[in-house]
């Protein structure tokens, strides 16, 4: 195959992000169990940046690699040992699971025991520089570089895919455009969703705090508008976020803004009794600590967002179980990704979860406006677009 385009990301400067779009060399031959995509979309991720922004070796993470995890477009070629797939089939992808062990068997596959290994690091041998001091068809010389970012590197025009992280969307999507929309289905949307609907689980007496207004957010939201309960609380400090909010439903929305906010405080001034559910999307130890101060007796609080890494997060255990309260975490909304993926489309289609008001377009080459946008709140859901890359 002759040299495709990617957003490579090396080593970062002093916690800088260092992403180039530069040519590589993609294998055009899947390996077994894969397959080869031409990307049509790709959602960006707060997981891509927060990954690509970590010291080499932390974590077993290496560089230069491809992120992206996110992706829609058509498969190319079919390696050995797929089924259910065929050259031309428009796909939308997830993450990678073994399919094996005890969780996938018991149908938590975001709980694979190969999950960190596979989706987090990746692999080398199917992305390569393509440029080499041996000349362009050799492979001495090129620089490996790391693939298969949650099965997938969707940052790059064409990708070596493993089949776990494959939904057909032959009879899901009516056109390419749909295909670009629901690229993020895979991940952040299907995070939020599965937060509520199957973590949470709120009855029409819960009153549900959502912390963070960016697109897993503000999917958690829309799902609180689609099953039972009393009251959302949307929580941000980006007034566009909050407004947002509001028009999907929120019944309250507090502006953490100002500095003299004491968030827990205000919940419980709505709320004296404190609240059912609080699912944290932003990570933050201090928005962490203010939900679960405002929990009721056997509330929730659903972690969601990526803490600072060395972040512990104290209880008192006599106070927690007098309390009956549950600290919960949550990883891709404990979804299996070809069901999450068709439910999402259908309540898109009815009306229920418009992420067509949260999804931004950008071309591959302007992923820097991108990260702009996503950095001053002013984008919630980046899909970058690589046709004409």
């Amino acid at each position: 195959m002759p040299p495709t385009k990617a957003i490579v990301a090396r080593e970062p400067r002093f916690s800088a992000l260092s992403w180039a779009l530069e040519p590589v060399h993609v294998a055009d031959t899947p390996g077994p169990d894969e397959v080869l995509v031409e990307m049509v979309a790709s959602g960006v991720c707060h997981t891509d940046i927060v990954l690509s922004a970590v010291p080499n070796g932390t974590f077993g993470i290496s560089y230069p690699k491809v992120m992206g995890h996110e992706g829609s477009g058509y498969i190319r070629r079919i390696g050995e040992n797929v089924t259910g797939l065929s050259e031309g089939d428009p796909v939308l992808l997830s993450f990678y699971s073994c399919g094996e062990c005890e969780q996938c068997a018991e149908r938590h596959p975001a709980y694979c025991h190969e999950f960190a290994g596979e989706n987090y690091i990746g692999r080398r041998g199917a992305v390569t520089s393509a440029t080499s001091e041996e000349g362009e068809d050799s492979r001495k010389g090129r620089e490996e570089i790391y693939s298969r970012f949650f099965g997938q590197s969707s940052f790059s025009r064409y990708s070596i895919v493993d089949k776990a992280c494959v939904v057909n969307a032959k009879h899901l999507v009516n056109s390419e455009e749909e295909l670009s929309l629901f690229a993020p289905l895979g991940c952040g949307f299907q995070t939020g969703m599965g937060a509520i609907e199957n973590i949470a689980r709120p009855t029409e007496c819960d009153v549900v705090v959502v912390l963070g207004l960016g697109s897993v957010g503000l999917a958690a939201l829309m799902t609180t508008q689609i099953t039972p309960h009393k009251a959302t609380i949307g929580i941000d400090r980006i007034a566009s976020r909050l407004q947002l909010a509001t028009e999907l439903g929120a019944t309250h929305v507090i502006d953490t803004s100002p500095d003299d906010v004491i968030l827990h405080k205000v919940i419980l001034s709505l709320y004296p009794n404190g609240v059912s559910v609080v699912i944290d999307t932003t990570g933050s130890p201090a928005m962490i600590e203010d939900g679960l101060k405002a929990l009721r007796q056997r509330g929730k609080l659903v972690l969601i967002g990526v803490p600072p890494m060395q972040y512990e997060l104290g209880v008192s255990a006599i106070k927690h179980m007098n309390a009956g309260r549950s600290i919960i975490g949550c990883i891709e909304g404990d979804c299996v990704p070809k069901e999450a993926v068709e439910k999402l489309i259908r309540w898109y289609r009815e009306g229920k979860f418009p992420i067509d008001k949260l999804v931004t377009y950008f071309e591959a080459r302007d992923f820097e406006d991108a990260l702009a946008g996503l950095d001053d709140g002013s984008v919630v859901k980046a899909v970058l677009k690589w046709k004409d890359v």
